[in-house]
């Protein structure tokens, strides 16, 4: 006689809300954007109602669920739905079939953060990133090589994290995240390496790992500002949920996972650090950056597989996914005061500022551009030079962009991000010196670009620059504040245990 699983509605709560929202964003006409905000609000408050209760978890097969809805999950889940609104707040006017893809992407990272199966956890990370293959694309050459560059990099992340989850699944047994650790004790230890290497290298696309980040900072520059502004921040969250929950629910203890945690993370912040000194556009010198995050996000995830770490496997993820969140929380915001500042974010169906060759010879032609760090279009984002002395000319949002970078740089007012590389840090100061003194040096190298961009905002001649989302960019600084005045609730929620 067939069994069928009991599903816990509640758990699914917010997820529900989130299809919902896609749905009526995509039949409400002219209401789209409302109906596709109020629904993911509600889905955030959902997911916090549930967090705040007892753990749940649902599709279960003996001891092990398919989702499970716990503080983390339901934190992240929140974090997701917030994010989602406050791209739609900066994306002004776009068509139905914007808001929809929006709202679907961001029900993908709600099922991501619950995941707790191999087949689950990737169909939510294709979902949140599915939608983005469309978004990503301004009219034009540019934004068609963005999509193009995007969907081609996605899809082969995409067949290679499949592969490696099959190869996992036939040296285990199972699909479920806890029956790995399980299961692959005594399993062929080449089958078990080259599943493990594959699976986090085709996560690591999502998270713009080096060496698996070339796609990133094309993309991010050539997208509409809004867009970039989700994928730089759900996007990359949605990459670092995914391998925490891998590693740390199902390859903890898995020599060869160790070994590649620990190449990404080295190679992410050499790479980032170097890419990000020499850039002279703001929207590069983020995205390049933000490729150095994603190392010192790993850099715990490596040691749950050592020896010494074995036993800090809860603390070190915890540290990996509040470094996420607050890394997520300052670069989104980062982001919207750029967004607000800049004379057209552009959009899906956007205008599309492209120079003209002679304003091209105008400016010092692409010679010029390429010694300053780029090609000849510098996006939607502009040149840092531009945003010289934006404090006297939109003081709100060259506030927000300060407190942002000055978080992304780990220095106080800006708590936020000392208490990121406080945590990993922690971590790794009792289990990897070695790695300590490689996130250490790379937060040093940081200030090197850091601190000119901060420069830049507060001296100089100012020009004019308009004034626009500013209830987004004031909520995105308020949370920031409030991220730094009580980090405990990030260390909170993203305490993990099995």
């Amino acid at each position: 006689m067939m069994r069928v699983q009991a599903i816990d509605h509640a758990a699914m709560l917010p997820l529900y809300l989130a299809a919902a929202a896609a749905v009526l964003a995509l039949f409400a006409g002219r209401f789209a954007k409302a109906a596709g905000m109020i629904g993911l609000g509600a889905a955030a408050a959902a997911a916090v109602w549930v967090g705040l209760g007892p753990d749940r978890a649902t599709f279960a097969v003996g001891d092990w669920h398919s989702y499970v809805a716990d503080d983390a999950a339901m934190g992240t889940a929140a974090l997701f739905a917030a994010l989602a609104v406050l791209v739609a707040a900066l994306s002004g006017r776009q068509a139905g079939e914007y808001w929809f893809l929006l709202a679907a992407s961001a029900a993908g990272g709600i099922a991501l953060a619950g995941s707790r199966d191999l087949i689950t956890l990737i169909v939510a990370v294709e979902t949140l990133t599915l939608p983005l293959y469309v978004l990503v694309t301004r009219p034009g050459r540019d934004g068609a090589e963005a999509g193009t560059t995007f969907l081609i990099a996605s899809v082969t992340s995409s067949a290679t994290a499949l592969m490696g989850a099959a190869l996992l699944y036939t040296a285990s047994g199972t699909v479920h995240l806890e029956g790995l650790r399980a299961g692959l004790d005594g399993a062929h230890a080449g089958l078990t390496a080259a599943g493990a290497a594959l699976l986090l290298a085709g996560l690591a696309f999502k998270l713009a790992a080096a060496p698996l980040h070339a796609w990133a900072p094309l993309v991010l520059e050539r997208a509409p500002l809004p867009v970039a502004t989700y994928l730089a921040s759900a996007s990359k969250l949605g990459g670092a949920v995914a391998i925490t929950w891998v590693v740390y629910f199902g390859l903890s203890g898995t020599a060869s996972a160790g070994v590649v945690i620990a190449v990404l993370s080295v190679a992410s912040i050499v790479i980032g650090n170097l890419g990000a000194l020499v850039q002279r556009r703001t929207v590069a010198l983020l995205a390049w950056s933000g490729i150095a995050h994603a190392g010192y996000a790993l850099a715990p995830l490596a040691v749950i597989m050592t020896a010494t770490g074995r036993d800090q496997a809860g603390p070190a993820a915890s540290a990996a996914l509040a470094y996420a969140v607050f890394f997520v929380l300052l670069e989104a915001s980062a982001f919207a005061a750029v967004t607000a500042v800049r004379p057209d974010a552009g959009g899906m169906f956007g205008s599309d500022e492209r120079r003209t060759p002679r304003a091209d010879l105008k400016s010092g032609g692409p010679l010029e551009s390429v010694l300053k760090g780029g090609a000849g279009n510098v996006g939607p984002g502009g040149r840092i030079a531009e945003l010289t002395g934006l404090w006297k000319s939109a003081p709100l949002p060259a506030a927000v962009l300060l407190f942002s970078v000055i978080g992304l740089a780990g220095l106080p007012p800006a708590l936020a991000g000392t208490f990121a590389k406080v945590a990993v840090l922690e971590v790794l100061a009792s289990s990897a010196v070695w790695l300590a003194v490689v996130v250490a040096a790379g937060a040093v190298v940081g200030l090197a670009y850091y601190l000119p961009l901060a420069r830049v905002l507060l001296v100089g001649r100012a020009d004019p620059a308009p004034r626009r989302f500013a209830l987004a960019v004031a909520l995105a600084g308020l949370a920031l504040v409030a991220v730094s005045v009580a980090p405990q609730v990030v260390l909170d929620f993203t305490a993990l245990s099995r």
